[in-house]
């Protein structure tokens, strides 16, 4: 081989290993997506392998949820045959756990209420009020006729968060207290550096060092139990926990939530929801910091720490934990510990561990919560997205790393004259001005500013339409309803959502014209989980243009009467 050549190659693989070596330093190298094929093959032989044991218990009970969450036939011998077993501990009202406590009667909650909570109502009854009554005065559970001072285990009250919240879905009411003395206790026993310990027993209870001290799986369990409890005081309320969703947060409007979309707080709630969230917020960052650093006690537990992650991503509705997409790294992990019987093993028994595996890969908990469709939109990415940056670098500052221009202020017409000659590098800075300015301070600077909004609404750029649409809809005059109306027609699904949110708030129908508000959820447009694009599409066609329909029909009812067509009128009369 030519000297030349060989110097040239040498170089170039030099390169390569400098590349991968500061990747490993600097944030790790990156994740390759597990192959979807091969997840499936990996969800397909786990259920075989499930089905072959002989199943009973608590671990039983865990197997048989993993099955039937994960498409598993429920007619199948074997989960009948644990069902049929859950069933019989409850006797005259009862419930009797076979051995394993707490443990066992959640996981029984969460199986019956995914066969059938009405039928096994009375059985997930009994089952709740033994897990209610086990609570410790501080919040916490722990192993039965065992008196520690100062005794709480964090592993068992994640399930008992776990088992009540399918009570709770069920329609089996939980007191306040219950959820408030958790999270009081998970407050209490947080760590100095925001995560949590196995036993955090008062110092001088004499037990093993490693049950006192921060891990990653008693975090993530902490995580879960505080998010669980936070859902259940004050329902889909929004946070600023520094962790973003996919669709960077936009999902309700410009840069803010719809003001119909209602938090559902508990009457009788006493605690602020901030003394959750600032725990939730030290526990996160210690998640997101730590996410995937390997230890002895992480290896012990590492499919348990698996299946809580995925709860906690559900719950806070992300796809990512800092640079860590949780899902490709979490699956990619999984198929190389799979055995060749398709189980996983650790601590927890390969029963126990294979049915946490199988609900971390088929995201079991998702399916509970049933989040809107993600919709693929720009809004809020631009600079972070890296499409460009402000000219003026002067106004740049830096947040957690990421660039961003400093807030822009100034009266509503010079900011929409901003808005109509601004780049689209620009674009979102001078949004979020005009929001603040609209939203906090000036309102009704909007009076007058109708023609210039008519103009933006239709604008080429897609942040513009959905800033022009968002003020229209905040500006009290009805004669902008015609191009809200218009906006329900756009190409792109955000600024229809845009559109929809905004003819509530004008007209001050929150309920809309009795069609679902969000065209972008789910569950508002009555889609179930597995519906096929195409079938998504024709219901949000059908949609449209009966909320355009209906729409047309209120405005012609409501606008002023120097907008009346009188021959339009007389026509309609005269039909």
């Amino acid at each position: 081989m030519d000297r030349r050549l060989r110097r040239h190659l040498r170089s170039v693989a030099h390169l390569v290993f400098f590349g991968w070596t500061m990747l490993s330093i600097f944030g790790g190298i990156p994740c390759i997506a597990a192959d979807k094929a091969k997840i499936q093959v990996a969800i397909r032989k786990a259920q075989e392998y499930l089905a072959k044991q002989k199943l009973s218990g608590a671990q039983g009970s865990i197997a048989s949820l993993a099955l039937v969450k994960s498409g598993f036939d429920r007619n199948a011998l074997v989960v009948q045959d644990v069902l049929k077993g859950v069933l019989l501990k409850v006797q005259s009202g009862e419930y009797r756990p076979s051995q394993h406590h707490i443990y066992e009667a959640a996981v029984d909650l969460m199986l019956l209420e995914a066969f059938d909570p009405v039928l096994y109502r009375p059985q997930m009854e009994a089952a709740a009020k033994y897990i209610i009554g086990s609570q410790l005065p501080s919040g916490a559970w722990y192993y039965p006729n065992r008196e520690e001072p100062d005794c709480g285990d964090t592993s068992i009250t994640q399930y008992a968060m776990m088992g009540l919240w399918a009570a709770t879905r069920a329609g089996i009411d939980v007191p306040t207290e219950v959820w408030e003395k958790t999270i009081t206790w998970h407050a209490a026993k947080q760590m100095d550096d925001g995560g949590f310990a196995y036993h955090p027993f008062d110092k001088r209870v004499e037990i093993n060092p490693e049950e006192r001290t921060t891990s990653s799986a008693m975090t993530v369990a902490g995580t879960s139990s505080l998010l669980i409890a936070r859902r259940m005081l004050f329902g889909n309320a929004t946070t600023d926990i520094n962790v973003k969703p996919a669709n960077s947060g936009r999902r309700f409007g410009v840069v803010e939530k719809f003001v119909d979309d209602k938090v559902t707080t508990k009457r009788d709630v006493t605690l602020r929801i901030s003394a959750v969230d600032d725990a939730l917020k030290s526990s996160v960052r210690w998640m997101t910091t730590n996410f995937g650093a390997k230890s002895h006690r992480r290896e012990l537990f590492y499919t348990y720490e698996l299946y809580s992650i995925e709860r906690v991503a559900a719950l806070l509705d992300v796809e990512r934990f800092g640079n860590h997409n949780w899902y490709d790294e979490g699956s990619d992990e999984l198929l190389s510990r799979q055995s060749s019987d398709g189980s996983w093993n650790d601590t927890s028994t390969s029963v126990a561990a294979t049915a946490m595996g199988l609900m971390f890969l088929t995201k079991v908990t998702a399916t509970l919560i049933t989040p809107p469709k993600r919709v693929a939109m720009l809004g809020g990415g631009l600079q972070a997205g890296g499409r460009g940056l402000p000219d003026n670098l002067g106004a740049v500052q830096v947040r957690d790393g990421s660039v961003s221009a400093r807030k822009m202020v100034g009266a509503v017409d010079n900011l929409l004259l901003e808005l109509e000659r601004s780049s689209d590098a620009k674009v979102e800075d001078v949004q979020a001005a005009v929001v603040d300015a609209v939203q906090l301070d000036r309102p009704e600077e909007l009076i007058g500013q109708i023609a210039r909004l008519r103009k933006l609404a239709v604008d080429s750029r897609l942040e513009v339409r959905r800033t022009a649409i968002w003020a229209l809809g905040r500006s009290g005059d009805v004669s902008a309803t015609p191009s809200l109306i218009r906006g329900l027609a756009d190409p792109d699904l955000s600024v229809v959502r845009e559109a929809s949110l905004a003819l509530c708030i004008l007209s001050r129908r929150p309920e809309g014209c009795d069609k679902a508000v969000d065209p972008t959820d789910d569950l508002q447009m009555g889609l179930k989980p597995e519906v096929t694009d195409e079938q998504r599409q024709n219901v949000f066609d059908a949609w449209r243009t009966e909320s355009i329909r209906r729409w047309t029909e209120w405005y012609q009812k409501n606008r002023s009467y120097d907008e009346r067509d009188d021959r339009t009128t007389l026509k309609k009369t005269n039909k």
